[in-house]
C-alpha cells in the first residue's frame, strides 16, 4: 500500500507552543527561527548553537544553492492515517497541497542504507520516494529513535522565505 502522497505534504500538530491553528491559518507555517524569543529556540541555541544552519549546510544548501536564511519547516509526504499502528495515526495535522511549496526552496530527504539522501523536490523524485517508502519501510524506520522520530523517513525541508501558506480546508483535526 502506498503511504507517501505525491499530491500532499503533512504537518502534525505536536508542539503546543507553536501549533495554534488560528495563528497558523493567519500567518502560515513558519520556521522556528521566526520566533527567536521562544523558549524552544532559546534552548536550542543555548545547547546546540548553529544546529539549524549546520543542518541546512549538510542537507539543503547543495541542492538549493542559496545561503542559509531560516531554520526551515519540515513536512512529510507520509500519510500516517494509512498506518493505523503508527503513533502518528490519530494526530491532528495540516494536509497541504504540494503546489504550495516552491521547489526552488525545498529538499526531499531521508536515510536509506545508512546514508542521508537529499534530492531536489521534483514530481519524479517524490514519485520515486513514494515507491521506495512502502508502509512496511515507514513502520520499520519511523520513530526508530524517539528523540528523532522523523530522522530516517521522508521529509521535505522547506526554506521558503514566507513559510508555507495554510488554509482552513487543510486542517484535519482528530478527536
Amino acid at each position: 500500500m502506498r503511504v507517501c502522497s505525491i499530491d500532499y505534504v503533512y504537518h502534525a500538530l505536536l508542539n503546543p507552543e507553536f501549533d495554534k491553528v488560528e495563528a497558523i491559518l493567519k500567518d502560515g507555517l513558519r520556521p522556528l527561527s521566526d520566533f527567536p524569543d521562544s523558549d524552544r529556540w532559546q534552548e536550542l541555541e543555548k545547547h546546540m548553537p548553529g544546529f539549524y544552519q549546520n543542518l541546512y549546510a549538510n542537507i539543503a544548501e547543495p541542492i538549493i544553492n542559496k545561503p542559509y536564511s531560516n531554520s526551515g519547516i519540515f513536512v512529510t509526504p507520509i500519510d500516517f492515517q494509512k498506518l493505523p499502528a503508527s503513533i502518528m495515526n490519530n494526530k491532528s495535522r495540516f494536509k497541504i497541497p504540494i503546489t504550495r511549496l516552491d521547489p526552488d526552496y525545498c529538499v526531499l530527504t531521508y536515510v536509506i542504507q545508512d546514508e542521508r539522501v537529499s534530492l531536489p523536490f521534483t514530481p519524479a523524485n517524490l514519485e520515486k520516494t513514494a515507491e521506495i517508502w512502502t508502509a512496511d519501510m515507514v513502520q520499520t524506520w519511523f520513530a526508530k529513535d524517539l528523540s528523532k522520530m522523523f530522522y530516517y523517513v521522508p521529509q521535505i525541508a522547506v526554506y521558503q522565505p514566507q513559510g508555507i501558506a495554510v488554509k482552513r480546508e487543510d486542517v484535519d483535526i482528530m478527536e
